[in-house]
Protein backbone atom coordinates (compact mmCIF):
# COMPACT_ATOMS: atom_id res chain seq x y z
CA UNK A 1 0.00 0.00 0.00
CA UNK A 2 1.25 3.69 -0.92
CA UNK A 3 2.16 6.31 1.73
CA UNK A 4 -0.75 8.17 0.56
CA UNK A 5 -3.19 5.17 1.39
CA UNK A 6 -1.61 4.82 5.20
CA UNK A 7 -2.22 8.48 5.87
CA UNK A 8 -5.88 7.96 4.92
CA UNK A 9 -6.45 4.97 6.67
CA UNK A 10 -5.06 6.87 9.71
CA UNK A 11 -7.09 9.85 8.96
CA UNK A 12 -10.36 7.33 8.97
CA UNK A 13 -9.32 5.95 12.68
CA UNK A 14 -10.96 6.57 15.46
CA UNK A 15 -9.59 9.01 18.11
CA UNK A 16 -8.82 7.59 21.51
CA UNK A 17 -12.56 8.21 22.60
CA UNK A 18 -13.35 5.34 19.78
CA UNK A 19 -13.97 2.49 21.78
CA UNK A 20 -15.44 4.34 24.79
CA UNK A 21 -18.28 5.91 22.46
CA UNK A 22 -18.66 2.29 21.07
CA UNK A 23 -18.67 0.48 24.67
CA UNK A 24 -20.97 3.54 25.17
CA UNK A 25 -23.54 2.81 22.41
CA UNK A 26 -23.43 -0.76 23.02
CA UNK A 27 -23.98 -0.80 26.61
CA UNK A 28 -27.03 1.66 26.80
CA UNK A 29 -28.70 0.42 23.84
CA UNK A 30 -28.31 -3.40 25.25
CA UNK A 31 -31.33 -2.99 27.25
CA UNK A 32 -34.19 -1.83 24.41
CA UNK A 33 -32.25 -4.31 21.68
CA UNK A 34 -32.25 -7.13 24.56
CA UNK A 35 -36.21 -6.67 24.97
CA UNK A 36 -36.88 -6.03 21.72
CA UNK A 37 -35.03 -8.85 20.01
CA UNK A 38 -35.00 -11.57 22.58
CA UNK A 39 -31.30 -12.54 21.04
CA UNK A 40 -30.90 -16.56 20.71
CA UNK A 41 -27.53 -18.44 20.01
CA UNK A 42 -28.07 -21.83 19.15
CA UNK A 43 -24.25 -23.33 18.57
CA UNK A 44 -24.40 -27.16 17.22
CA UNK A 45 -21.06 -28.34 17.85
CA UNK A 46 -20.69 -26.71 21.17
CA UNK A 47 -17.08 -25.43 19.82
CA UNK A 48 -15.69 -22.43 21.87
CA UNK A 49 -15.22 -18.93 19.72
CA UNK A 50 -11.28 -17.94 18.38
CA UNK A 51 -9.91 -15.93 21.11
CA UNK A 52 -7.98 -13.69 18.60
CA UNK A 53 -9.55 -12.00 15.53
CA UNK A 54 -11.88 -14.09 13.26
CA UNK A 55 -14.48 -13.08 10.92
CA UNK A 56 -18.14 -13.67 10.87
CA UNK A 57 -19.54 -14.73 7.79
CA UNK A 58 -23.08 -14.43 8.15
CA UNK A 59 -26.53 -14.05 5.65
CA UNK A 60 -28.15 -10.98 5.27
CA UNK A 61 -31.74 -11.07 5.75
CA UNK A 62 -32.77 -7.77 7.57
CA UNK A 63 -31.39 -4.39 7.56
CA UNK A 64 -30.67 -4.60 11.40
CA UNK A 65 -28.69 -7.82 11.39
CA UNK A 66 -25.47 -5.42 12.62
CA UNK A 67 -27.44 -4.67 15.77
CA UNK A 68 -28.56 -8.69 16.26
CA UNK A 69 -24.95 -9.77 15.97
CA UNK A 70 -23.62 -7.31 18.68
CA UNK A 71 -26.55 -8.86 20.89
CA UNK A 72 -25.54 -12.57 19.87
CA UNK A 73 -21.91 -11.96 20.29
CA UNK A 74 -21.61 -9.21 23.25
CA UNK A 75 -18.32 -10.33 24.78
CA UNK A 76 -16.52 -8.59 21.54
CA UNK A 77 -15.88 -5.47 19.74
CA UNK A 78 -17.63 -6.11 16.21
CA UNK A 79 -15.79 -4.32 13.10
CA UNK A 80 -18.65 -3.90 10.12
CA UNK A 81 -18.69 -2.98 6.83
CA UNK A 82 -20.75 -0.08 5.58
CA UNK A 83 -21.43 1.50 2.27
CA UNK A 84 -19.94 4.99 0.99
CA UNK A 85 -23.79 6.03 0.52
CA UNK A 86 -24.06 6.07 4.51
CA UNK A 87 -21.12 8.20 4.71
CA UNK A 88 -22.77 10.95 2.58
CA UNK A 89 -24.59 12.06 5.86
CA UNK A 90 -22.03 14.38 7.91
CA UNK A 91 -23.57 13.12 11.34
CA UNK A 92 -22.96 9.37 10.32
CA UNK A 93 -19.86 10.01 8.57
CA UNK A 94 -18.75 11.07 11.69
CA UNK A 95 -20.18 8.16 13.90
CA UNK A 96 -19.88 5.13 11.67
CA UNK A 97 -16.06 5.06 11.96
CA UNK A 98 -16.19 5.83 15.68
CA UNK A 99 -18.67 2.20 16.01
CA UNK A 100 -15.34 0.54 14.19
CA UNK A 101 -17.34 0.44 10.69
CA UNK A 102 -15.01 0.12 7.53
CA UNK A 103 -16.28 2.45 4.48
CA UNK A 104 -16.65 -0.29 1.42
CA UNK A 105 -17.65 0.46 -2.07
CA UNK A 106 -20.18 -2.32 -2.89
CA UNK A 107 -19.28 -2.09 -6.67
CA UNK A 108 -15.86 -1.43 -6.66
CA UNK A 109 -14.16 -2.98 -3.38
CA UNK A 110 -10.84 -0.97 -3.18
CA UNK A 111 -7.24 -1.84 -2.09
CA UNK A 112 -7.77 0.46 0.72
CA UNK A 113 -10.45 -1.15 2.25
CA UNK A 114 -8.90 -4.78 1.55
CA UNK A 115 -5.57 -3.77 3.43
CA UNK A 116 -8.08 -1.71 6.47
CA UNK A 117 -10.03 -5.16 6.96
CA UNK A 118 -6.65 -7.49 6.61
CA UNK A 119 -4.90 -5.00 9.16
CA UNK A 120 -7.56 -5.19 11.45
CA UNK A 121 -8.20 -8.79 11.25
CA UNK A 122 -4.28 -9.74 12.16
CA UNK A 123 -4.65 -6.91 15.11
CA UNK A 124 -7.51 -9.15 16.44
CA UNK A 125 -10.42 -8.06 15.93
CA UNK A 126 -13.39 -9.46 14.77
CA UNK A 127 -14.93 -8.14 11.45
CA UNK A 128 -18.47 -8.86 10.46
CA UNK A 129 -19.00 -9.47 6.91
CA UNK A 130 -22.44 -10.84 4.53
CA UNK A 131 -21.27 -12.05 1.49
CA UNK A 132 -24.30 -12.68 0.04
CA UNK A 133 -23.14 -8.75 -0.45
CA UNK A 134 -27.13 -7.75 0.04
CA UNK A 135 -30.45 -8.03 2.10
CA UNK A 136 -31.61 -11.30 0.82
CA UNK A 137 -35.03 -11.57 1.93
CA UNK A 138 -35.65 -15.27 0.31
CA UNK A 139 -35.84 -17.44 2.96
CA UNK A 140 -35.52 -20.58 0.83
CA UNK A 141 -32.24 -20.28 0.07
CA UNK A 142 -28.72 -18.71 0.53
CA UNK A 143 -27.53 -16.22 -2.40
CA UNK A 144 -24.10 -17.44 -3.96
CA UNK A 145 -21.48 -15.80 -1.64
CA UNK A 146 -18.19 -13.44 -3.05
CA UNK A 147 -15.26 -14.89 -2.76
CA UNK A 148 -13.18 -11.73 -1.71
CA UNK A 149 -14.55 -12.95 2.15
CA UNK A 150 -12.43 -15.95 1.84
CA UNK A 151 -9.05 -13.64 0.33
CA UNK A 152 -9.01 -11.51 3.04
CA UNK A 153 -9.10 -14.39 5.81
CA UNK A 154 -6.72 -16.02 4.15
CA UNK A 155 -4.55 -12.27 3.66
CA UNK A 156 -4.93 -12.19 7.75
CA UNK A 157 -4.70 -15.59 8.59
CA UNK A 158 -7.65 -16.20 10.47
CA UNK A 159 -10.57 -18.66 10.38
CA UNK A 160 -14.01 -17.66 9.15
CA UNK A 161 -16.64 -18.44 11.66
CA UNK A 162 -20.35 -19.25 9.93
CA UNK A 163 -23.42 -18.19 11.36
CA UNK A 164 -26.55 -18.19 9.93
CA UNK A 165 -29.16 -15.85 10.95
CA UNK A 166 -32.85 -17.22 11.07
CA UNK A 167 -35.07 -14.51 9.32
CA UNK A 168 -37.47 -13.40 11.07
CA UNK A 169 -41.29 -13.75 10.32
CA UNK A 170 -42.28 -10.54 12.06
CA UNK A 171 -40.65 -7.43 13.12
CA UNK A 172 -41.27 -8.30 16.85
CA UNK A 173 -39.98 -11.96 16.30
CA UNK A 174 -37.14 -13.26 18.78
CA UNK A 175 -33.91 -13.06 16.32
CA UNK A 176 -31.70 -16.45 16.43
CA UNK A 177 -28.53 -17.22 15.15
CA UNK A 178 -26.64 -20.78 14.42
CA UNK A 179 -23.17 -20.16 14.79
CA UNK A 180 -21.04 -23.00 13.45
CA UNK A 181 -17.32 -24.22 13.72
CA UNK A 182 -14.45 -21.97 12.71
CA UNK A 183 -13.02 -23.21 9.22
CA UNK A 184 -9.11 -22.55 8.78
CA UNK A 185 -9.05 -20.78 5.08
CA UNK A 186 -5.73 -21.97 4.70
CA UNK A 187 -6.00 -25.46 5.14
CA UNK A 188 -8.82 -25.31 2.10
CA UNK A 189 -6.82 -22.95 0.05
CA UNK A 190 -3.15 -23.66 1.14
CA UNK A 191 -0.29 -20.82 1.44
CA UNK A 192 -0.79 -20.11 -2.54
CA UNK A 193 -4.37 -20.19 -3.51
CA UNK A 194 -5.39 -19.75 -7.14
CA UNK A 195 -8.78 -18.33 -8.10
CA UNK A 196 -10.32 -22.01 -8.49
CA UNK A 197 -9.22 -22.56 -4.65
CA UNK A 198 -11.07 -19.49 -3.57
CA UNK A 199 -14.13 -20.23 -5.58
CA UNK A 200 -13.88 -23.89 -4.02
CA UNK A 201 -13.34 -22.64 -0.53
CA UNK A 202 -16.05 -19.69 -0.78
CA UNK A 203 -18.74 -22.75 -2.11
CA UNK A 204 -17.71 -24.44 0.75
CA UNK A 205 -18.53 -21.50 3.49
CA UNK A 206 -21.64 -21.36 1.89
CA UNK A 207 -22.32 -24.82 2.49
CA UNK A 208 -21.32 -24.73 6.21
CA UNK A 209 -23.97 -21.83 6.55
CA UNK A 210 -26.62 -24.01 4.17
CA UNK A 211 -26.40 -26.84 6.77
CA UNK A 212 -26.37 -24.47 9.65
CA UNK A 213 -30.01 -23.56 8.43
CA UNK A 214 -30.80 -27.01 7.40
CA UNK A 215 -29.79 -27.76 11.31
CA UNK A 216 -32.00 -25.25 12.41
CA UNK A 217 -35.13 -26.15 10.39
CA UNK A 218 -35.22 -29.69 11.41
CA UNK A 219 -34.55 -28.99 14.97
CA UNK A 220 -37.68 -26.22 15.09
CA UNK A 221 -40.11 -26.77 12.21
CA UNK A 222 -42.83 -29.20 13.04
CA UNK A 223 -42.46 -32.78 11.40
CA UNK A 224 -44.52 -33.78 8.70
CA UNK A 225 -47.27 -36.05 9.42
CA UNK A 226 -46.62 -40.36 8.71
CA UNK A 227 -48.60 -41.73 6.17
CA UNK A 228 -51.92 -43.20 6.89
CA UNK A 229 -52.04 -46.86 6.84
CA UNK A 230 -53.95 -49.10 4.62
CA UNK A 231 -56.15 -50.56 7.57
CA UNK A 232 -57.10 -46.85 8.64
CA UNK A 233 -57.64 -45.87 5.44
CA UNK A 234 -59.76 -48.23 4.80
CA UNK A 235 -61.85 -47.85 8.15
CA UNK A 236 -62.16 -44.19 6.79
CA UNK A 237 -63.48 -45.35 3.73
CA UNK A 238 -66.39 -47.80 5.92
CA UNK A 239 -67.09 -44.48 7.60
CA UNK A 240 -68.34 -43.03 4.54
Amino acid sequence: MSSKSNLNNKKKKPGKYGNFLYDFVKVTGAIPALLWMRPKVITPSKTKRPKGGYMLSANHCTLLDPIFILCAFPTRRIHSLATKDLYKNRWLSWFLPRMHCIQVDKENFSLDSFHEVVRRLKEGKVICIYPEGQVNRNTEELLTFKSGVILMAHRAKVPIVPVYLVPPEKWYSRRVAVVGEPINVRALCGDFPTEEDMNRASAYVHQKEQELKEYYEAKTLPSTPKEQSTAEKKEEEVMK
